[in-house]
């Protein structure tokens, strides 16, 4: 199924989760990748998407890509804050790399500045290099929430008491598992509570008690 347009998306995520973080930063240093031999992408003007809970992700001009490599497919996918994607893949003398670059044509408002760029998937490329060294992960910031150190990916089994519910528009991977933050629990015989993340990971790690005595029938 193709992207759709803006006015056949449904209503955004911004509006219930206004918290949520995506910052777009320039990337200080020129930004070059290769995948299957070829020189797919050369950029100055190239910007870093910091994501709550995701890894950063490299967006660029069209101008700075060999579009003439790429071609267009029917793959879309939909992204509450940001809208539909559409998707490239690329032809290379050892076969197809399906879906190896993205645009938002037709963003949300929230994501404006992202309109027509193209992002690119890290694992796709052959190799990346900033200002012609071999880089090995795109630029960090420390401290941040990623992909790595979410509660999601700490902790699973956490993750899988979330209360989809009750916590609306709230995902565990948008959160470290040191977080004060107090949200909802439901445990696997339907008792609701709540209780802070830090607390919640500290009584699992310590063996305590699973729910506090004042569990919520939910």
């Amino acid at each position: 199924m193709p992207p759709r347009p803006l006015s056949a998306l449904p209503t955004s995520s911004w509006s219930r989760n206004p918290g949520y973080v995506i910052d777009l930063d320039p990337l200080p240093c020129r930004l070059r990748a290769d995948v299957a031999g070829l020189n797919l992408l050369e950029s100055d003007r190239a910007l870093v998407m910091f994501e709550l809970g995701h890894a950063p992700v490299y967006y660029l001009p069209r101008e700075d890509l060999r579009m003439d490599l790429l071609s267009r497919n029917d793959h879309a996918t939909h992204c509450p804050y940001k809208g539909d994607a559409a998707y490239w893949h690329i032809e290379t003398r050892s076969g197809t790399v399906e879906n190896v670059v993205w645009s938002y044509e037709d963003p949300y408002p929230e994501m404006a500045a992202i309109k027509d760029l193209i992002g690119v998937y890290w694992n796709k490329m052959e190799a990346w290099y900033h200002d012609d060294r071999r880089a090995d992960q795109p630029v960090e910031i420390a401290g941040r929430v990623n992909e790595t150190n979410n509660l999601a990916k700490c902790y699973p089994d956490l993750a899988a008491e979330w209360h989809r519910e009750k916590n609306v528009r709230l995902q565990p991977y948008e959160f470290a598992a040191e977080s004060a933050t107090e949200v909802w629990w439901l445990s696997n015989d339907g008792k609701a509570w709540r209780e802070p993340i830090r607390d919640r990971v500290l009584k699992v790690s310590t063996g305590a008690a699973v729910e506090p005595a004042a569990a919520i029938a939910s």
